[in-house]
């Protein structure tokens, strides 16, 4: 089996945001003793770090915690560039 072709990360370490479009995790690891610090980073190179409690810690649970942090700051970036 060729395990870097079936991999779902990247060269750089990245794994894509399933359902948001150019959004990469860039890491999930330990913040404190209750909570887990996520990266994501948009194809603009921006970079959003938020942390969840531990208990979300199911792919499916992260990823649409993930998605609601994407789409939050993406309205932002609008709402800045509208100048409001």
């Amino acid at each position: 089996m060729d395990t870097a072709r079936n991999s779902p990360f990247t060269t750089d370490g990245s794994i894509t945001v399933p359902d948001a479009p150019g959004w990469r995790y860039r890491s999930i690891e330990p913040d404190g003793e209750d909570s887990l610090a996520v990266t994501v980073e948009g194809s603009d190179g921006v970079r959003v770090t938020f942390s969840v409690p531990t208990f979300v810690s199911r792919g499916e649970e992260l990823g649409d915690v993930t998605r609601i942090v994407i789409r939050a700051r993406e309205r932002m970036d609008r709402a800045a560039g509208l100048g409001a």
